[in-house]
């Protein structure tokens, strides 16, 4: 009986966190596909019309592109500087390697907002004020801290004896790390890939802070600038929505197992 009630706690407080997360969802989902001015818990109708009319909207589309274009050109930089700096830290003996291990951890905690207008000020000099290169830079320099952290921590699993063997063969530190250490990780690089495509596509802060030209925007700040342009057109507003968690939610879904194996230290088979 103490077990049936254990059980059914833990079953009930599951059913409460996913209520709570995929109700906003699903409430969003159904006022993208139901007419303007239907506020029914139940649908009465379903149209496309609310997503016919954010994607014949150019502006809706730079914003879409531009996202994609910060999110994968950080992911294509920030990712082998953050694979050679782990490989480093993980299998090289030099002074200050610890403490420098550690200030990885601590620099991600640093508040965006506190350097904000250091940052423009920066950008403004270096003439890359808003620009999309200017979000791009600053996106690898956030992201780089954690991510060489957490690709560390997955070579460190990687057998010592595996990497010495290629050594005793011939190849060098470059050609053991992409050849036999590479390999290794593969479920810990796609967690850190999916974890930068993510934090980059949900970007707001430097995106509003960099950039003021409306061809500049990405998804996220597109959304707020249509709060007040489209007034109440609530369907539309949610359509939007959908497109911006649609990709991230993609994205885990297809390399869900790659994404849970590295997370959890775990190898594919």
């Amino acid at each position: 009986m103490n077990k049936f009630i254990k059980n059914f706690f833990w079953f009930l407080l599951y059913l409460l966190v996913a209520a709570f997360v995929l109700i906003p969802l699903l409430w969003m989902l159904k006022m993208a596909l139901t007419p303007t001015g239907e506020l029914s818990f139940i649908p009465k109708s379903f149209t496309l019309n609310n997503f016919k009319g954010i994607l014949t909207r150019k502006e809706i589309l730079v914003y879409f592109f531009n996202s994609v274009k910060i999110s994968l050109s950080v992911i294509i930089v920030t990712v082998p500087i953050a694979m050679i700096a782990a490989f480093s830290l993980a299998r090289f003996n030099f002074k200050g390697r610890e403490p420098m291990a550690v200030s990885l951890l601590i620099l991600p905690m640093l508040p965006a907002t506190a350097i904000l207008v250091p940052l423009v000020s920066y950008f403004n000099k270096l003439h890359l004020y808003n620009t999309l290169t200017s979000v791009v830079i600053v996106q690898i320099v956030f992201n780089l801290p954690l991510c060489t952290w957490m690709l560390r921590n997955f070579i460190m699993n990687v057998p010592r004896a595996v990497e010495e063997a290629a050594y005793l063969d011939g190849l060098g530190h470059i050609r053991t790390l992409f050849r036999i250490t590479l390999p290794s990780i593969r479920p810990g690089l796609v967690a850190v890939m999916i974890y930068i495509f993510i934090g980059c596509w949900n970007g707001y802060t430097f995106s509003y802070a960099l950039t003021t030209s409306p061809d500049k925007r990405v998804l996220a700040q597109g959304v707020l600038a249509f709060l007040g342009a489209w007034g109440n057109d609530w369907g539309g507003l949610n359509a939007v929505g959908i497109l911006m968690v649609l990709p991230p939610i993609l994205v885990f879904l297809v390399f869900q197992k790659s994404f849970v194996a590295g997370m959890f230290g775990q190898s594919l088979k």
